[in-house]
């Protein structure tokens, strides 16, 4: 017993001695990915097409459902991911029956080695996903132990019992050359399991109280119409007094998600399983339009969860749809979407920034501050007429009114301060 308690003491003050060297193999000076994908509005039609053409609500409980799903989508996949979540960049290889993915990961409070490189092969065996190889920075890591410690990682987010279920609607994989094949079996849970997955308690409860809340200022007469301007002022108020005993981030967080998804025309109560109240018609406006506030609120939704990105690319798609059919090609939605996309960085950019932006809207803002006018950039332009002045998107011309948009986004008082 005295030897096996010398032992373990021993293995106590060894083990710093013995992760350190590990810790310096695992991490490089020199990213193995540094190339970045970028989200374009063509990749935005491209997954509409490829969600309109499987989705599978309709279906029957139980159907199972095959999606294909190409090299190009998978890797703008997995780099919008990883951009997103963790300053990261991935490049994939498909071969048949092999994926090849090598993943840089950027540390920036690492003043050294500050780069996690990644390169992986994962087989579809038997149907099934498996790691076939993995080596972390100069570490080769076994398969059994690589297995073993992607279920440890993947067990930090979620409980076994998801990691089951989840694996449980997988019937088949196949990679191919230039595609992924994917079939699952269908069941209407797993949009709740999904969101459920990635909302904490704290998460829920700050989303239902703004959904409450918005209804509770509706019933006052605040937020059915108008300006937006009272509205965010009573609830970013809201957001203030909370943040004095919560994270201000996260309080903006959820009171954009709530109004960005009433804006956008989706089911508030959706965020709120259970609730049986729903917020009334959305019918704000900015400049005396309704189309500017619901620019203005999805963008800055979309940006106040990390994805400015997406959120650009989704407001380019919709105005050059719309060089086809629908309204035209309009700068000044445009504008509405960079200034909710710039609100929306700035109310989760820190702490800090988060608290002082609480301020500026509680104590009173008007329309200017959110968004600088923009009625007499063009609009309504149909396909000929975009061409005609501007080419494509992204040439000189087009460049030029851009700058001009931010330009005068940078002025207001909001984004200048």
């Amino acid at each position: 017993m005295r030897a096996l308690i010398k032992l373990s003491l021993l293995l106590l003050l060894l083990s710093p001695l013995a992760v350190a060297p590990v810790v310096w193999y695992a991490l490089s000076a020199e990213p193995l990915v540094t190339r970045q994908a970028t989200l374009s509005h063509q990749d935005i039609a491209r997954a509409k097409d490829i969600l309109r053409n499987n989705d599978p609500r309709f279906l029957p409980p139980g159907t199972n459902q095959t999606l294909d799903i190409g090299h190009h989508d998978l890797d703008l996949a997995a780099n919008y991911l990883l951009q997103k979540l963790a300053r990261g960049n991935a490049r994939l290889d498909l071969q048949t029956d092999m994926l090849h993915l090598q993943i840089t990961l950027h540390l920036p409070h690492v003043p050294w080695r500050n780069h996690l490189n990644l390169d992986a092969g994962i087989a579809a065996t038997g149907g099934r996903p498996q790691i076939a190889s993995l080596q972390i920075g100069s570490l080769h890591i076994p398969a059994p132990l690589a297995e073993f410690l992607l279920r440890q990682a993947a067990g930090l987010v979620y409980d076994e019992s998801q990691l089951d279920s989840a694996m449980a609607l997988l019937r088949d994989l196949r990679i191919l050359p230039d595609r992924l094949r994917l079939t699952y079996q269908w069941t209407p849970t797993m949009l709740e399991q999904a969101r459920d997955s990635l909302l904490t308690h704290s998460d829920r409860e700050s989303l239902r109280f703004y959904h409450d809340r918005l209804i509770e200022l509706q019933s006052e007469g605040i937020g059915r119409r108008g300006s937006v301007t009272e509205l965010l002022s009573k609830m970013f108020a809201d957001a203030r007094g909370r943040s004095q005993d919560r994270a201000p981030v996260g309080e903006n967080i959820a009171l954009l998600t709530v109004l960005g998804t009433w804006a956008s025309g989706h089911n508030v109560n959706r965020l709120v399983p259970g609730s049986t109240r729903r917020p009334k018609a959305f019918r704000l406006k900015i400049e005396r339009r309704t189309d500017f506030a619901q620019h203005f609120l999805t963008s800055a939704a979309l940006a106040a969860r990390g994805d400015s990105v997406l959120s650009d690319a989704v407001g380019l798609f919709k105005e050059i749809s719309d060089t086809d059919r629908g309204s035209g090609f309009s700068f000044t939605d445009i504008a509405a979407d960079r200034a909710g996309t710039r609100f929306g960085e700035l109310a989760t950019r820190s702490a800090k920034d988060a608290r002082r932006l609480q301020g500026l809207l509680a104590d009173g803002i008007t329309e200017t501050d959110l968004m600088p006018p923009a009625r007499d950039l063009p609009e309504h332009l149909d396909a000929r007429a975009f061409q005609e002045r501007f080419q494509y998107v992204g040439s000189p011309a087009y460049q030029d009114l851009m700058r001009e948009i931010e330009r005068r986004i940078d002025g207001t008082r909001l984004y200048r301060d």
